[in-house]
């Protein structure tokens, strides 16, 4: 990531604000802060962030950035879709729902599942794979549905009544991590444990890069 922004800093006004476009590039949060710490040596700052990456999102929003979920631009040429060739292709596919879940609420697929919006006591979420809120989680929350027990439940805030890991059930912590902090809740040695939310990033795609416009 760093060495396809740092070629372009010398071309931009400094003190200028600007605006990360994304694009679909997984970028987690240790990506993101590193990102502004160079920015911050050339006197820039980023104020916004656009993505069609969720985790991109959420990582942004962890960190204080303004940030704005796109749609991914849909194909030229529309093909017949095809079913997945396996369970972890399905799995690789977030659904990405919009709004806060209320009392009574249940949100159910049969893949990752990215709440934009809080999660209220009384809603629940069950997901085949991980559950991603970006606010706070303070209902039930069930990922890896169908067994996947390296799912994880994460949010920016985890203060859920219930989570739920393959079979594995564990209340809410009574402590709650510092506000900025996200957590997230994994699957260990058959118990749950709730831990500082790691984002990590995948390998990167052949695809276009992320660019820095000046607002």
């Amino acid at each position: 990531m760093l060495q396809v922004v740092e070629p372009a800093l010398p071309r931009l006004h400094q003190r200028h604000p600007l605006e990360l476009d994304c694009g679909d590039w997984w970028l987690s949060y240790v990506d993101l802060e590193q990102l502004q710490e160079l920015l911050l040596l050339h006197n820039l700052n980023l104020v916004a962030l656009r993505s069609v990456e969720p985790r991109t999102i959420v990582a942004g929003a962890a960190l204080g950035i303004m940030t704005q979920p796109q749609t991914p631009m849909p194909p030229a040429q529309q093909q017949p879709p095809q079913p997945p060739q396996d369970q972890q292709d399905k799995q690789d596919k977030a659904y990405l729902y919009e709004g806060c879940l209320r009392s009574g609420d249940c949100l159910e697929h049969g893949a990752t599942v990215v709440v934009l919006g809080d999660v209220n006591p009384g809603a629940r979420i069950r997901a085949a794979g991980d559950v991603i809120v970006w606010g706070r989680l303070r209902g039930m929350a069930h990922a890896g549905s169908q067994g996947n027990t390296a799912a994880r439940i994460a949010a920016l805030q985890l203060q859920p009544q219930q989570v739920r890991i393959a079979s594995i059930t564990a209340l809410g912590p009574g402590d709650h991590a510092p506000p900025g902090q996200p957590e997230q809740a994994v699957q260990r040695n058959g118990q749950i444990v709730i831990e500082a939310a790691k984002l990590l990033r995948r390998p990167m795609p052949k695809m276009k890069s992320p660019v820095l416009v000046a607002k």
